[in-house]
């Protein structure tokens, strides 16, 4: 495995996902709420002053939300011209650094939004399919309001 890579630590669940794809993370008391939200979308933030989807990543894997109160941190990824925010709620964040990772053989599958899971130090993290996690985003919008 290539790269440095971010892993948000649910309960239950380890989130990973390459540092190239993060343009930043973002704190905030609250999401602002969308009128007509559905599925895993939480809100929108403003990140750079451009507007950000924000999705609900515990929603969005059926697992439990991390530690409770405090600020929301909202991991930005990027792809292309276009961002999505993570909303990691107070979930705690860390990094898996390239000489922690490397030889490591990852284990195909995992579901919808996981690429592969790799296991470090007896850790299993499901590495996050951001393309897919991208695609469900524009999908629930743009299905929003049409009666689908």
């Amino acid at each position: 495995m290539d790269g440095d890579r971010l892993v948000i630590e649910l309960k239950g669940l380890n989130l990973g996902l390459g540092t190239k794809a993060v343009a930043g993370i973002v704190e905030t008391e609250k999401i602002p709420f969308m009128p007509g939200q559905s599925g895993f979308i939480a809100g929108i933030i403003s990140f750079r002053n451009e507007p950000v989807t924000v999705i609900d990543i515990p929603k969005a894997f059926g697992a439990a939300a991390g530690a409770e109160g405090g600020p929301h941190k909202v991991v930005v990824v990027k792809e292309k011209n276009r961002h999505l925010g993570l909303d990691a709620g107070s979930s705690a964040v860390s990094f898996l650094w390239e000489e922690e990772i490397k030889g490591l053989s990852p284990a195909q599958g995992g579901g919808k939004y996981i690429k592969e899971f790799i296991d470090v130090n007896g850790r299993s993290i499901g590495m996050i399919d951001s393309a897919a996690l991208f695609e469900e985003a524009v999908r629930i919008l743009s299905t929003e309001g049409s009666g689908v």
